[in-house]
């Protein structure tokens, strides 16, 4: 019912806070209840609870995102672990939702540090958010290990919708992102390594540190030739399986 109130276009939500209803934010409130009280393990066995969930959470990244922003540390970063958590779902859907959460997250979370970088007085409501991600990096490194292990070494059925998050992944986390790159080399025969560096250098080649829309698009085509050459690679590799390759790459995570 909540899922279809909020996310059914119904209303023009802007007029609540115009008028001083606070029906919105009491559905708000509900959600977290609601959201709470069912463990991470029940999202993902019960598929009508997952789909339903992880398509509300999807509607209330796209229009409510200063809601997200301003939650207690706590309830963000349980929203953050059932989004990691949905990147691996077998539903599809429930995998390109979590997907377009986690690049509306990214978004926002580039744009404002972006902005405070440049303006020093920032929005105050940010902050605490802000400061989430950068005492918890670990959160968002795993889930740049995660997307990058199914698209080189997994059967990838949503490639274009992982490829738009893992692009805000990649420049927020761009130390890590080079360990992981140096891992999957080094894992690789040495008559074979120049070839994953060649893999990894057409990746982000012409790409620039923005996610404007030509940029991200420059990517997900980027990302589409690496994945086939990666595979040619690994396949042409003696008696290298990818299984061994994702090892380094759980041990990242």
């Amino acid at each position: 019912m909540l899922k279809a109130a909020l996310c059914g276009n119904y209303v023009n939500f802007g007029v609540f806070r115009l008028y001083g209803d606070n029906a919105l934010d009491k559905a708000f409130g509900m959600f977290v209840k609601l959201m709470l009280s069912v463990s991470q393990r029940d999202l993902m066995d019960y598929p009508k609870l997952s789909q339903n969930f992880y398509s509300l959470l999807e509607c209330l990244a796209n229009d409510h995102m200063a809601f997200i922003s301003s939650l207690e540390p706590q309830v963000f970063l349980y929203i953050l672990a059932t989004i990691s958590e949905g990147l691996t779902a077998l539903d599809t859907m429930v995998c390109t939702g979590c997907c377009a959460t986690l690049d509306t997250v990214i978004t926002y979370l580039f744009k404002n540090l972006t902005i405070k970088k440049k303006k020093r007085n920032h929005m105050q409501q940010n902050e605490a958010f802000l400061r989430i991600l950068e005492l918890h990096p670990e959160i968002l490194q795993q889930m740049l290990s995660t997307v990058l292990n199914i698209i080189m070494f997994e059967d990838c059925r949503n490639q274009w919708s992982m490829s738009r998050p893992l692009l805000g992944l990649i420049l927020l986390n761009e130390e890590y992102f080079n360990k992981l790159r140096d891992s999957i080399i080094a894992s690789q025969p040495p008559d074979k390594q120049q070839a994953m560096v060649q893999c990894f250098e057409n990746l982000m080649s012409g790409i620039e540190r923005s996610l404007h829309t030509k940029n991200r698009d420059k990517f997900t085509q980027n990302l589409s030739l690496f994945r086939r050459d990666v595979n040619d690679s690994l396949k042409a590799a003696n008696g290298q399986s990818p299984t061994h390759c994702t090892q380094f790459l759980d041990m990242m995570s």
